[in-house]
């Protein structure tokens, strides 16, 4: 019977040393976090003869462009963009109010706005590019492209 109750009084205290375990608060992970890439380019601010304004154009086919950007946790950023070269830059990020600015190391800096509709997340550069774009043999039309990058 000594036995026993030697048993109970030790799975009892066992069982309190376990139940004892701190709580970890998690702090929720930024919906930035992870790995963006080029998805298209969105366009504005050409004529009006043609008919480009708000087509989205695939940018690696046009202009052999591909661009990632690798956004961590620990608030530091990896962007890599692809043309004829590779060019990898580093910097820093934050986020506020579905607003992400990138603080490159070199010293410049983007700004993006975060969207997320049903489970399409996009991050889409703040401010407009100019670009041009043929419109015939021997024409051009100048106008703006905004990159728009897709988790």
């Amino acid at each position: 019977m000594k036995r026993y109750v030697y048993v109970l009084c030790l799975m009892a205290s066992l069982w309190g040393l376990t139940s004892c375990n701190k709580t970890d608060t998690v702090t929720p992970v930024s919906p930035i976090v992870g790995r963006w890439e080029l998805s298209r380019g969105l366009l504005s601010g050409f004529p009006a003869a043609t008919n480009f304004n708000g087509a989205a154009i695939d940018l690696y086919y046009f202009e052999s462009v591909g661009s990632t950007i690798d956004i961590y946790s620990d608030n530091t950023f990896n962007s890599t963009f692809k043309n004829v070269t590779v060019d990898d830059a580093a910097g820093t990020w934050t986020f506020d109010n579905n607003n992400l600015t990138l603080k490159y190391d070199s010293g410049d800096e983007e700004k993006y706005t975060y969207a997320k509709n049903k489970n399409i997340e996009e991050l889409a550069l703040t401010g407009p590019i100019s670009y041009t774009l043929p419109v015939s043999a021997t024409a051009t039309a100048v106008g703006n492209v905004q990159l728009i990058y897709r988790k």
